[in-house]
């Protein structure tokens, strides 16, 4: 099932990613990372309730960056993708991360350079995200 979740990801998204290469066969979800973050948690609704506070924070987040975005404050616009950096790294969303990583360097140079096609992409990654954890918590809650 997990499989075919990463390639359907990279199916969809390949036309986004064609301006943007380096970010094509990066994992939409490290299932390893995610699995082992529900080890070290330990109890399934705890480990539920952080994902919906990822989910919830990540949302915010990606507003903020269209609001940062919109209004070309580059320093608002590194904050929100420093943020959204991090915590996708946490629960194993490794390709979400490294797109907000790159957007942080942008918003960290001062300007907003990029055009709205690549937060087409980020939005397309996030909504890629959301649909492998909503996978993989059903796959968890059939074991």
């Amino acid at each position: 099932m997990f499989e075919n979740l990463e390639t359907n990801a990279i199916a969809k998204a390949s036309e986004l990613f064609q301006d943007y290469p380096e970010f094509m066969y990066l994992q939409t979800l490290d299932i390893a990372t995610f699995q082992e973050l529900r080890k070290t948690v330990g109890d399934d609704i705890v480990f539920s309730d952080l994902i919906t506070i990822y989910l919830n924070s990540a949302e915010n987040l990606m507003v903020s960056i269209q609001a940062a975005f919109t209004d070309r404050d580059a320093s608002k616009f590194a904050l929100a993708s420093h943020s959204l950096k991090s915590t996708s790294a946490s629960i194993g969303a490794t390709r979400l991360s490294q797109i907000s990583k790159y957007l942080e360097k942008i918003g960290k140079s001062g300007e907003i350079t990029i055009s709205c096609n690549f937060l087409n992409l980020l939005n397309s990654e996030y909504d890629e995200v959301t649909r492998a954890i909503q996978v993989c918590i059903l796959e968890f809650m059939s074991q």
